[in-house]
């Protein structure tokens, strides 16, 4: 049986991917993590593999097709011999997490659509008006 272990290059590289467009402090803030703890990994400064709260914590945030088992394979946990409690389960991304951890120019262009929506529905509305009237 093979033995797993901490890939500090693998894991740097993973970050990397689900990270995305989001800058390393903006991903850092997703995650809930540090940025220095984060810079860390990215890296490959830091000796010793994160812990599965921390690797969890990326994996909810992780853009591409990173997930949790892709970490913690990295990290040199087997996810077989964990045992997950309920309450380390990250919570799913909410409408305004998403939106938090777009690029400026990105949530502008959201703000343009939201607005366009808005006038929309009004239109729709003062139109429905009308024709009770």
């Amino acid at each position: 049986m093979a033995e797993y272990k901490w890939n500090k290059k693998i894991f740097a590289k993973l970050l990397s991917e689900a990270r995305g467009v989001r800058s390393w402090r903006q991903f850092a803030a997703d995650c809930d993590i540090s940025y220095v703890q984060m810079r860390k990994l990215a890296t490959e400064t830091q000796e010793n593999p994160p812990r599965p709260k921390l690797i969890r914590k990326v994996a909810a945030h992780a853009f591409g097709d990173i997930d949790l088992e892709d970490l913690m394979f990295a990290a040199g946990i087997r996810m077989g011999d964990m045992t997950v409690k309920s309450d380390d389960t990250p919570p799913a991304l909410t409408a305004y997490d998403k939106y938090k951890s777009l690029s400026v120019k990105d949530r502008k262009t959201v703000d343009r659509f939201i607005d366009y929506l808005i006038y929309e529905m009004n239109l729709e509305s003062e139109e429905q008006q009308k024709g009770d009237d």
